[in-house]
């Protein structure tokens, strides 16, 4: 978050910005520090570090199976709720329609629209090859709004709630990951519309950790 107010900072030329209160207050639990003050919940060193704008590096995202950021992937989809067994990687989904990445409606923060999409649900599938060696640190890149339920080879790899107004990474269930083999694998996304903006864009990433800087 205090990248991104650093993003702010030197671009629009942002002077100031809040995030959370100093502490607790009641059935809160998003302060800096408890309600009686006894704890600090943050690393003091590195939250002082990072609103003076010193951050550690960041890893590098290396993309496996692509999102339509910069360039529309093809997607099957359909906006009728399909049979049960939609996400595995046998189901037959000819009938469905086909698609340019992301989904959604223009005007949706940060979305990417390839293809409109404006009703309640929608259900998109995609096939992907993989190397014999797989991505050491696979996880899935992803826009949603709003919720998001993403499967692997008909595994759910992730469920993701509400909305978002950017790309971020998310982690991949063990038991789907497990699935991921080398050669044809299946990606299948459902994502849920109640009101205002809707997108959904989903692909997988390797995170690469960053090198640290050497201690003196």
């Amino acid at each position: 978050l205090l990248r991104g107010v650093y993003r702010f900072k030197d671009a629009p030329g942002l002077s100031a910005a809040v995030y959370t209160q100093t502490t607790d207050c009641e059935g809160e639990v998003n302060g800096l520090m408890t309600y009686d003050r006894e704890v600090i919940k943050a690393d003091a060193e590195k939250m002082a570090a990072a609103n003076r704008g010193e951050f550690p590096p960041l890893p590098q995202i290396k993309p496996v199976v692509a999102t339509s950021e910069q360039t529309p992937a093809e997607w099957k989809y359909t906006t009728e709720k399909p049979a049960d067994n939609w996400s595995k990687p046998d189901f037959d989904d000819s009938s469905w329609k086909a698609g340019k990445g992301g989904f959604g409606t223009e005007g949706t923060p940060g979305a990417v629209v390839g293809t409109k999409w404006d009703t309640p649900d929608i259900w998109l599938r995609r096939t992907f090859e993989l190397p014999a060696k797989l991505p050491a640190d696979l996880q899935i890149r992803l826009h949603h709004d709003e919720d998001a339920d993403i499967y692997i080879n008909g595994i759910r790899a992730a469920r993701e709630t509400s909305f978002v107004s950017e790309y971020y990474e998310a982690a991949i269930s063990p038991k789907a990951l497990a699935s991921l083999k080398a050669g044809k694998n299946t990606l299948a996304v459902h994502c849920k519309q109640t009101s205002g903006g809707q997108f959904v864009d989903v692909g997988l990433v390797e995170v690469v950790p960053a090198k640290q800087p050497a201690k003196e």
